[in-house]
């Protein structure tokens, strides 16, 4: 009994909201087409999703196309601008879809009670935010593949973000999809290619990816794939690793002034940021203090 009523309850909510929102029963239907999609590019995933366009929804499946074409359009304003409060919800709802669904969940509940969940609940802006470019950042990470993308500046103040939370979130989402190799290459002791791609790396605000240092901003809580976690936290973690590894590798080419360019001109270089380095952090300390 309890079960039937639970499934009226449902089918009632969505009679209700259906009414009020048309797209719902398509942003579920892609949500389902991610999630199910082995690999989600060619011509049948691309039509699947046209399908389901709508004009509150365009946006969203046109990234989903791009996203699956590798296309350069992800790099400009048409996808790097902050979306709106009500399509970022809509980005969340494919996450969490896509989480109930996946293989090791042995109970996953009906997609369209996680969407009505979602769009109820009060999710912090900063998460939204982040999941969305977390979303597009695949088809970057293929795009540099191809690209040299050293001609290119990425204006963080260009994007609609209304601090420096919201720009470090595209900075470090963006910046990590790039860098993504660097770890592989380092434990190949693949210095040389390693600075093949460093020299390849984009610009922000006018300047190289490791002089960006607008952490200032309050540290706050986000769910990854399986736990909660602090976003700074991880994110300057990550950060710190990708700027070691660039250190060395400059190091070890012998290269030896844009090394300490990289040391002198970071946050390698700047001690309140240290404990968010995990275990480099006593490294840190001691190449600071001896540099004193």
């Amino acid at each position: 009994m309890k079960k039937i009523f639970s499934l009226f309850v449902i089918l009632f909510s969505v009679f209700s909201f259906a009414q009020k929102n048309p797209d719902l029963q398509n942003l579920v239907k892609i949500s389902e087409i991610y999630s199910k999609a082995g690999m989600k590019k060619g011509k049948a995933y691309k039509d699947s999703l046209n399908e389901l366009r709508t004009s509150n929804l365009a946006h969203l499946v046109d990234a989903f196309i791009a996203v699956a074409e590798a296309d350069q359009k992800l790099l400009t304003k048409e996808f790097l601008s902050k979306p709106s409060e009500k399509e970022l919800k809509y980005w969340y709802i494919i996450k969490e879809i896509h989480f109930n669904n996946r293989s090791e969940n042995k109970n996953p509940r009906p997609n369209i009670e996680i969407a009505l969940e979602v769009l109820e609940k009060e999710i912090d802006s900063r998460n939204l935010l982040n999941n969305y470019y977390a979303s597009i950042m695949n088809g970057v990470k293929m795009i540099f593949n191809e690209v040299d993308l050293s001609s290119k500046n990425f204006n963080l103040n260009e994007y609609g973000l209304k601090n420096d939370t919201e720009k470090a979130i595209l900075f470090f989402n963006l910046s990590q999809a790039l860098v993504v190799r660097f770890r592989v290459l380092d434990i190949m002791n693949n210095y040389k290619e390693l600075l093949n791609y460093a020299d390849k790396l984009p610009t922000f605000n006018g300047v190289e990816y490791y002089k960006y240092a607008s952490f200032t901003f309050e540290d706050f809580e986000f769910i990854g794939y399986d736990k909660k976690e602090f976003y700074k936290e991880n994110e300057l973690k990550k950060y710190y690793m990708t700027l070691f590894v660039h250190f060395k590798a400059l190091s070890e080419q012998n290269k030896i002034e844009e090394a300490r360019s990289i040391y002198f001109n970071s946050i390698l270089y700047k001690p309140e940021y240290f404990k968010y380095s995990g275990e480099m952090k006593e490294i840190l300390q001691e190449l600071y203090n001896g540099t004193k």
